[in-house]
């Protein structure tokens, strides 16, 4: 490859502390920041809008229809979001997210929330009812990040312990 300069073609602003996690969808991008908020940067209509939350928030995912943002916060709760008004739609607890930075995911079919614990494991919620549906020990410490495949038969997941580790259904 090349060496070639690599220039910022847009520059997002208006946080008041570090930026920890973004996500996109169609002509938006999201972030979450340290400071409790999540922006919406919309593209095409050169708009942003926020969101305050009001605990730090390390990890964001969008539902495939873009019309839901799902954000992992340090009061340990997912939140899913209207991305259109702001409204908090649903909450899922039970996990312990406090002071580390950890992901979220949703399942392709956007069925189930997936999120994880600084106990090292992963949780899945149904997305719709908030309720826990599986829990298990994945890591011997925190789980860092989480991905999944798209096929939604594969979780991949990351933590403090060194490790990354493919889960299958």
């Amino acid at each position: 490859m090349k060496s070639r300069s690599i220039d910022a073609i847009q520059v997002l602003k208006g946080f008041q502390d570090s930026v920890t996690c973004v996500a996109t969808s169609g002509a938006s991008i999201f972030a979450g920041s340290v400071d409790g908020s999540v922006r919406r940067f919309d593209v095409r209509m050169g708009r942003a809008t926020a969101d305050q939350l009001h605990h730090p928030i390390t990890g964001l995912a969008v539902t495939r229809d873009g019309l839901c943002l799902l954000a992992a916060c340090t009061d340990s709760t997912l939140r899913l979001l209207d991305v259109g008004g702001g409204q908090q739609l649903a909450t899922y607890t039970g996990h312990v997210h406090a002071a580390v930075k950890m992901d979220c995911c949703l399942t392709p079919s956007d069925a189930y929330v997936v999120g994880s614990s600084e106990t090292g494991e992963v949780f899945y919620w149904d997305l719709v009812k908030a309720e826990m549906v599986e829990q298990f020990k994945a890591h011997g410490g925190v789980v860092t990040s989480m991905s999944m495949h798209p096929d939604g038969e594969l979780l991949l997941t990351s933590s403090v312990d060194g490790v990354v580790k493919v889960w299958a259904k």
